[in-house]
């Protein structure tokens, strides 16, 4: 069907380069038929196939093909899509919905993309605001791709330099500032790619794709460009006070000083001085005005600016930048506690000696200490002003303040009031830093004060993980507070302040706070309750984690394994929690992963039985595992044992790729010793089970030369022509990766030789085996080299066949 469709494209693809009155008369009827299909059809494959079509006849009918394609988008998400007549299930709209059909519409649009440049950006505008998700990140594609340079268009046979750039950066000026706003990442991301210094181009034939690369210059339109982009850029960037915002604006400002190499000539090189002046300028006159958060993001951009500046005048601009932070009122302090982009050192020195760069974090810290250790009656009331301004920075990452977390802990110590009302009284401000504040006063004049606060948040159900994370630093002594925080979450149902408090009890275990286990288990019981083992996420990479596991009983470590029963999938984490128990009791592990085994078969069955299909299916074994295959690696006649012995119970309809051989796999995926003379010694005793087994095993490492031992010794235990026979041939079929053309043919080929050895062997089974699958082997060859000849012959209507082929 799909080959037949694509065949039928090739043909109207011809006809749409003949000129007679016929072929025009005969693609008109085209068009209107695919017109009415889109505009009125609900067949999903008919859709498919109409958009598809409009792509081909494009160049006959380009003036009608966005608005037509404009009128689908708008209307097909409210049919009701069918197949076969009957409407679409719901488990399949997954895969055949109204989204899937726009996606195919904006892919319809290309070969208009450079005839209707302007429309084809508003049609694009629209479905990136679109709710579907992958409609917008489409859409967001064909944009981007739409505003980079081709090599091919901008110098090609009709040389369209940089034209379409300049026609979609108009159009972006002509928004309003709350549209520029709104469509703010779409068209930051298409003004770097007009400011990029380089471009590409790609040339398709039938078997090979070339890459060409070039630097852009200054002609062809591209100066005017880059001087269109700077200024819609300036215009952007106050109408948006968000500082993630101005940021990305910045960024994107911050292309127009890049350049790919030396510039070809004297008025490219001026016009990338006159760029890198112009934004230079700009963001001086911003230093004493913005946001601190975005004063260090300056300076960072600047001195790379300066360290890469391609000529005097552009290192000069930028050193005055260096210039007016040296000046700023606050940014040098703000530097040395937040810090994380901010420069230390001289630009001058920096750029000259990599030793200069030795500017640590334990000088920072050093700094911090002073900080806290000078403020003074007198000086904190414009020290408290001072850090609620510094505590607006915000990050992604939090681990980016470690200077700043030790000075408000100092504070907690040195200034317990102040810290005390900075926690209590400013908590919207203080909120990603209470933790380091509340640290602070745990071991402060004030401890007893910041129970008393803890025990009333705690009553109301409010900054429990802030209280849980702090008493890292309350020791013993405060064990009973985290334990509360571990009930009060029990209470509220609140899943991550039980996991929070689980991970400080697993480190002040770590630092022999014996009693802390309580905690931990306290925890681990709770969310058990509710089948939830989060827990293991905030745990795993805790270097404490495997002295608490050791500390544990036998009944205890079984507690931990119940727990992590609840995970449809064992992600990395989980699999750290398990080698952790498998090197104390590796026998309890086995059997927890045979029983995840015996759940999937069940899930299995449960599923083709209903044709339920479920998103997040229950998978009991990872294709690849990191830690815990090392520990199992070590017991293999108990792991093949073990796996032997569940797999009576597991689903034959199932893939040979899962079950108890995806485990055999992960833990050793070379077919490494000494699994085959393990598997071989099940196969010798000739008992079914086994020898299914077995074969299963085989299936799911494919037909490489590690199995053929193996398996010769399966074939010399089997009936001649047994249903074994066909398992065995499937598992010694299979190729993997395979590369070129006929690589296919070719992998057959070499399979075929491999049994051309077995046709001497001694043994009269191995030999008839031989002659059955070289048999079959030589028709895969026929059938494989005559799909790819199919193959190529399409491909050569599609892309042409070269210059150098006829």
């Amino acid at each position: 069907m799909m080959q037949d469709i694509e065949l039928r494209l090739a043909a109207l693809a011809k006809l749409v380069t003949a000129g007679s009155e016929s072929v025009e008369q005969r693609l008109g009827e085209e068009m209107a038929r695919v017109e009415q299909v889109l505009l009125t059809g609900t067949d999903y494959d008919e859709l498919i196939n109409a958009l598809k079509t409009v792509a081909v006849l494009t160049p006959k009918f380009h003036a009608a093909v966005l608005p037509l394609l404009t009128r689908f988008v708008e209307s097909v998400s409210h049919r009701t899509l069918t197949m076969d007549g009957e409407p679409i299930q719901e488990s399949r709209l997954r895969y055949r919905s109204p989204g899937h059909l726009i996606r195919e519409a904006i892919e319809a649009t290309n070969p208009v993309r450079y005839l209707h440049t302007v429309a084809l950006v508003d049609f694009l505008l629209a479905l990136y605001r679109s709710a579907n998700t992958e409609v917008a990140g489409k859409a967001r594609r064909a944009f981007e791709s739409l505003v980079e340079f081709d090599l091919n268009v901008f110098y090609g046979e009709h040389g369209l330099g940089a034209q379409p750039q300049i026609d979609i950066v108009a159009r972006l000026a002509q928004l309003e500032d709350d549209a520029l706003v709104a469509n703010a990442d779409l068209v930051l991301s298409g003004l770097r790619r007009a400011l990029a210094p380089s471009m590409e181009g790609h040339t398709w034939t039938y078997k090979a794709v070339t890459i060409s690369r070039g630097s852009v210059t200054s002609d062809w339109g591209v100066a005017p460009l880059r001087a269109a982009a700077i200024a819609l850029l300036k215009r952007m960037y106050p109408i948006s006070e968000s500082i993630g915002y101005r940021k990305n604006v910045l960024n994107t400002l911050g292309e127009a000083m890049r350049r790919d190499r030396p510039a070809v000539d004297e008025p490219t090189a001026a016009m990338f001085e006159r760029d890198a002046l112009e934004v230079l300028g700009f963001v001086e006159g911003l230093v004493t005005t913005e946001a601190l958060p975005l004063v260090q993001f300056i300076e960072h951009q600047t001195y790379w600016n300066y360290y890469h500046a391609a000529t005097p005048n552009i290192a000069a601009a930028a050193l005055k930048i260096r210039d007016a932070l040296d000046q700023h009122a606050e940014y040098p302090i703000y530097k040395q506690l937040i810090g994380f982009e901010g420069i230390f050192g001289r630009w001058e020195d920096l750029r000259r000696s990599e030793a200069a760069w030795e500017y640590t974090d334990q000088k920072r810290r050093e700094f911090a200490r002073q900080y806290a250790a000078e403020i003074d009656d007198i000086n904190e009331p414009r020290w408290r002003t001072r850090i609620l301004k510094f505590s607006e920075t915000r990050s992604e990452d939090l681990a980016t303040f470690p200077v700043y977390y030790e000075f408000l802990e100092l504070l907690g110590q040195c200034r317990p009031q102040l810290a005390l009302e900075l926690l209590t009284a400013h908590e919207e401000t203080m909120g990603p830093f209470q933790i380091a504040l509340m640290a602070g006063l745990w071991v402060g004049p004030l401890s007893d004060e910041v129970a008393t606060i803890a025990d009333r948040w705690i009553a109301a159900g409010t900054h429990l993980i802030v209280i849980a994370k702090s008493l890292i630093k309350g020791g013993e002594r405060r064990l009973g507070l985290l334990s509360a925080v571990v009930g009060r979450g029990s209470e509220l149902d609140n899943h991550d302040v039980i996991v929070h408090a689980m991970g400080t009890a697993a480190r002040l275990h770590g630092e022999d706070v014996v009693a802390a286990k309580g905690v931990f288990m306290h925890g681990l019981r709770e969310l058990a309750k509710r089948s939830n083992a989060d827990w293991a996420r905030a745990v795993w990479f805790n270097r404490d984690f495997k002295t608490l596991i050791a500390s544990m009983d036998a009944d205890e470590r079984s507690e931990v394994l119940r727990s992590l029963a609840s995970l449809s999938k064992l992600d990395y984490q989980a699999e750290e929690v398990l080698a952790a128990v498998c090197a104390h009791d590796s026998l309890s592990v086995l059997d927890f992963l045979v029983s995840r085994l015996k759940q999937e078969a069940a899930e299995h069955k449960r599923r083709r039985e209903t044709s339920v299909f479920e998103e997040d299916a229950f998978e009991a074994i990872p294709d690849h595992l990191h830690q815990l295959n090392k520990v199992l690696a070590k017991k293999p006649q108990a792991l093949v044992q073990a796996l032997r012995d569940g797999f009576d119970d597991e689903d034959r309809s199932m893939s040979p790729y899962r079950g108890g051989a995806r485990l055999l796999k992960a833990v050793f995926p070379n077919f490494a010793d000494p699994l085959p003379a393990l598997l071989q010694e099940l196969v010798a005793g000739a008992v079914p089970t086994n020898i299914d087994f077995s074969l299963s095993v085989l299936r799911s490492f494919g037909g490489g030369t590690p199995i053929l031992e193996t398996t010769k010794s399966i074939v010399k235990v089997v009936p001649e022509n047994s249903p074994a026979w066909n398992e065995l041939a499937a598992a010694l079929e299979t190729t993997g990766v395979v590369m070129g053309e006929y690589g296919m043919a070719e992998a057959f080929e070499r399979k075929r030789q491999d049994m051309l050895t077995w046709s001497t062997d001694e043994d009269p089974r191995v030999r008839t085996f031989a002659a059955w699958l070289i048999k079959g082997l030589d028709q895969l060859i026929i059938r494989e080299r005559q799909r790819t000849d199919e193959g190529i012959e399409l491909r050569k209507y599609q892309y042409g066949a070269g210059e150098d082929e006829t």
